[in-house]
């Protein structure tokens, strides 16, 4: 599956147009995506291919292929940390004061 980067279309949005469970639920979805496409992006810059990230991980190739695609959907902190680690990053989790018009979930 190709690589498609959602962040070409975010002017085509309007996510204020939107109904307020309809947003929610795309906002975290679009953070989903683009976690995905960052961990992409940092294996890929690493210079490391999905098979020796797996060979980190212990995991065969195939599951690193579904975390980048989205296919994975049972992401979780202990495996974030982990796929951080074998590309020699961390994670950083923080909670910020939020107004009203603010996303609950961002991915930098």
């Amino acid at each position: 599956m190709a690589n498609v980067s959602i962040r070409k279309a975010d002017h085509l949005l309007n996510e204020q147009a939107m109904p307020p469970e309809f947003r929610r639920g795309f906002q975290s979805e679009y953070a989903k995506v683009l976690l995905t496409q960052k961990i992409a992006e940092i294996r890929k810059k690493s210079h490391i291919n999905q098979k020796t990230l797996a060979h980190r991980l212990g995991v065969s190739q195939q599951v690193v292929s579904r975390i980048e695609t989205g296919e994975n959907n049972n992401l979780t902190i202990d495996t974030l940390a982990q796929l951080a680690r074998a590309l020699g990053h961390t994670v950083r989790i923080s909670f910020h004061k939020a107004s009203a018009k603010d996303v609950a979930l961002e991915v930098a």
